[in-house]
């Protein structure tokens, strides 16, 4: 008897068993189907699953799936209100059961169903926050702002309704209302600042939306200090950078944190290019608050500041557009104000990070702007004695390298680079700069065999922009390896040019470009050519000559670096603008594959924009 029983009960569960794996591949293969587009397919296999279990949730809801694709809303209205029958008290039903009409076309009784439905749920907070997700899919954003109202009023949790309804206002341009909802949560949990910014800087580029939502937070700023946070941020946006002053000064005196906040506030003017504000913004730390912690960031920062006014003034009229140029001179008082500065403050911190930034940066502008190597290698070497396990003191290697290049002194260049490539602790881009140094120098020095396997080191360890430099200087060399001769004229020119004495760099460029033979050689040396003229000023020289070597097209490889060339100088140096977008546009057309394509086009649209 007992031996029946257990056969019965163990046939039993794998009929069950059998059954259940053949229910599983039949809900696969639907659900394969809802998914694959054949809704009709999908649709006979979940109607046969339902038979057989019409209490299962998913079999009900991928019916109901199948239903809503192939627009059959009354078979979807039935199955629901079926389901409702059983479950009641389920508000996701009156949901999907106003969805469907909705969808019908039947808003009206839509939102009868939704209305009523929260009546028969008793939490009626849950309930209204569900419904607005049902009218939200359904694109009925002013019915689900009023069941997030509604939600809002009964919850005893409102910032969560707070924030859908500030997502809901921003999303139908209704700015003032979400600012008002952000200002309502900061009120409650200040905490949330940093979220609440990020979610208002999402949308505050929208039209109308800034300005809306600083005339809100303008009204909460004096209830809570993280309201002039906010405000502060929106006037930097709006670049109404006086208001925003006001604001850290209001700040600081609440808050007495010795400058902090001014000095993010200058540092941030700085990325602006707001030099002139900037540098207000830090003397107003070193005049106020002498003692802070923050004082050398500040004086730092002041000092950067005129550095950056200076460099402002000399691209007004640039020549960084040029390949080769003379320093733009600048009246010698301006560079000399700088320098007090950052020498300043060498004297206030003596050995430490600032001071050697100090030197470094009075090394730069007396080197290229002062164009004064002396008192520029004076500098570098005051770092390097001082501090020479500064990472400062590698830049400065790199800078006495550039240094002893253009005064002649080459192999002290050779040492000082060698010092940055055999430091252990030397990251990859300065070792890359110093080994690109040391490969123009074996260059120069007609040893070409040996600057090939340092380019190759580069070129196979990329860290920085010198890998592209090392490319180009590498093809140069290959390509020109059986022409010795013309190859060493070259290195001679490259020299020169770089020690900025263009006239006799020039000589060299125009007798190899002269030797057809030179080929690869001698298209290089068409362009440097009129890379000569266009650093002495000649201007409409150098305009023949690029527009000479592009007609060559295919004759010379570097025919669209030459039309490039010209049209940036018809833009900046002849100041042509029509004529510069002619030129710019003939490039798109003859060579569609430069490397100059993408900044070609975007240069097209900006000048056309500034000639309407």
């Amino acid at each position: 008897m007992l031996r029946t029983i257990l056969i019965l009960f163990f046939t039993s569960l794998l009929v069950f068993a059998q059954q259940q794996n053949d229910f599983n591949n039949k809900y696969v293969l639907a659900q394969s189907f809802l998914q694959g587009g054949q809704y009709d397919k999908a649709r006979q296999i979940f109607e046969e699953l339902h038979k057989t279990q019409p209490d299962n949730y998913q079999v009900f809801d991928g019916l109901n799936n199948s239903y809503i694709q192939l627009k059959q809303y009354g078979s979807s209205i039935a199955l629901i209100e079926d389901r409702i029958k059983i479950y009641p008290q389920d508000i996701n039903l009156y949901g999907l059961l106003g969805s469907t009409y909705y969808l019908r076309g039947n808003d009206k009784k839509a939102f009868e169903i939704w209305d009523s439905s929260v009546n028969k749920i008793p939490n009626k907070d849950i309930s209204y926050r569900i419904l607005a997700n049902y009218a939200i899919e359904r694109r009925a954003f002013d019915k689900a702002i009023e069941y997030l109202q509604k939600g809002k009023a009964a919850s005893q949790n409102k910032i969560y309704f707070s924030y859908d309804l500030a997502n809901l206002y921003s999303l139908t341009m209704q700015f003032r209302k979400a600012a008002e909802e952000y200002c309502t949560i900061i009120a409650e949990e200040p905490s949330q600042l940093t979220a609440i910014q990020g979610r208002i800087f999402a949308f505050i580029n929208k039209p109308g939306a800034l300005e809306q939502t600083i005339n809100v937070v303008k009204e909460w700023k004096n209830k809570k200090i993280e309201f002039k946070y906010l405000l502060a941020a929106l006037y930097k946006e709006a670049k109404d950078y006086d208001k925003a002053y006001d604001l850290y000064n209001n700040i600081e005196r609440e808050q007495d944190r010795q400058g902090y906040q001014l000095i993010n506030f200058a540092n941030y003017l700085m990325g602006e290019k707001q030099y002139s504000k900037a540098a207000e913004v830090y003397n107003d730390v070193i005049s106020h608050f002498p003692n802070s912690p923050f004082i050398s960031s500040a004086k730092l920062g002041y000092a950067k500041t005129l550095e950056a006014s200076l460099n402002d003034d000399s691209t007004l009229n640039s020549n960084d557009w040029k390949p080769y140029s003379q320093p733009r001179v600048i009246a010698a008082y301006k560079i000399d104000k700088v320098i007090k500065a950052f020498s300043d403050i060498t004297l206030l911190y003596s050995n430490s990070e600032i001071t050697n930034e100090a030197y470094y940066r009075i090394g730069n502008l007396a080197f290229k702007r002062k164009n004064d190597p002396a008192e520029a290698e004076k500098y570098f070497n005051k770092i390097i004695s001082v501090s020479p396990s500064s990472p400062l003191a590698l830049d400065a290697y790199i800078g006495l390298g550039n240094i002893f290049i253009q005064t002649g002194n080459l192999d002290q260049a050779v040492l000082e680079f060698s010092k940055v490539v055999e430091n252990k602790k030397s990251p990859l881009d300065k070792k890359n700069q110093a080994k690109f140094g040391l490969a123009k120098i074996s260059f120069y020095k007609n040893d070409f065999e040996k600057s090939k396997n340092i380019l190759a080191e580069i070129i196979n360890d990329p860290g920085d922009n010198s890998a592209n430099d090392a490319l180009q200087l590498s093809l140069l060399l290959n390509a020109a390896k059986n022409d010795s001769a013309d190859l060493a004229n070259f290195a001679e020119a490259e020299l020169l040019a770089e020690q900025m004495k263009f006239d006799k760099a020039a000589e060299l460029y125009k007798k190899i470009s002269e030797n057809p033979q030179a080929f690869i050689l001698s298209s290089f040396a068409q362009v440097r050519d009129a890379e000569m003229d266009l650093a002495m000023d000649s201007l409409q020289t150098a305009v023949m000559k690029f527009s000479k070597i592009a007609d060559e097209n295919g004759k010379n490889i570097y025919a669209d670096k030459a039309l490039y060339l010209e049209a940036k100088t018809y833009q900046f140096g002849l100041k042509d603008i029509a004529k510069a977008i002619e030129i710019y546009e003939n490039l798109l057309a003859k060579f569609p594959n430069s490397i100059y394509l993408d900044e070609v086009r975007k240069t097209i649209v900006s000048l056309k924009n500034k000639l309407s």
